[in-house]
Parts: structure tokens; C-alpha cells; sequence
């Protein structure tokens, strides 16, 4: 069912990857098309959440919600989804990030009643 949630991503335009990561790195499940190095995904993604955090609870700003990593060729998209589990979205340029932010609202749920 997990693997079904996170395919929906892929239909979205420019969306490449959406994999389900636990906190200490590990991937749990993913979704992807074409060439992604899921484990380096995934160890990046808890290294950047963590520092994330940490920066919001040292300036006391609260829970982390989301996260956006802008790059030359496209956006990562980096969400909790439990205290133990996150979510990455890769997309290339052409995705619309409103919409790839929608569709986790949207979805969020259920990718968690999944896990």
C-alpha cells in the first residue's frame, strides 16, 4: 500500500523520487524513476532533518513542518511523518512545488496509516 501512495508522486510533473526514510537513515520504502541512490538519499535526508530541527528548537521556533532544499536543477522536498519516519520528494525544475506540497498535505495520512 506504502509503495502505491508514493507511485501517486511520480504522476506529478517532474517528480523523480518519493521515498519514506526512519530517522536513522534507513529507507523503508520508495518510489522511483530513473537513476537515484536511494541509500544516499535517504542518510542525506536524516542528516538534513536533524540539523533542521535542531536549528528550529536552538532559535525556539517550534516543530519542523517542512522542509525545502532549492537546487541548481531542482528541488528536494523533506517532511516528518512520525517521530521515527520522514518523507523525500526529489523533483527536477519542472515540477510545481505548490503542487508536490498540496499532494503531501493531501496524502499525508495515509502514507502515515501505511507505514
Amino acid at each position: 500500500m506504502l509503495n502505491q501512495i508514493l507511485a501517486e508522486f511520480l504522476k506529478l510533473d517532474g517528480v523523480f523520487a518519493a521515498v519514506v526514510v526512519g530517522r536513522d537513515g534507513i529507507v523503508i520504502e520508495s518510489a522511483v524513476s530513473g537513476k537515484v541512490d536511494i541509500d544516499a538519499l535517504g542518510a542525506m535526508a536524516s542528516t538534513g532533518m536533524g540539523t533542521a530541527e535542531a536549528m528550529g528548537n536552538e532559535l525556539g521556533k517550534g516543530e519542523l513542518n517542512q522542509m525545502m532544499v532549492e537546487l541548481e536543477k531542482g528541488p528536494i522536498l523533506l517532511s516528518p511523518l512520525s517521530r521515527d519516519e520522514m518523507i523525500a520528494i526529489v523533483s527536477d525544475n519542472s515540477g510545481n512545488i505548490g503542487r508536490i506540497r498540496y499532494e503531501l498535505k493531501k496524502n499525508k495520512e495515509r502514507i502515515i496509516a501505511a507505514l
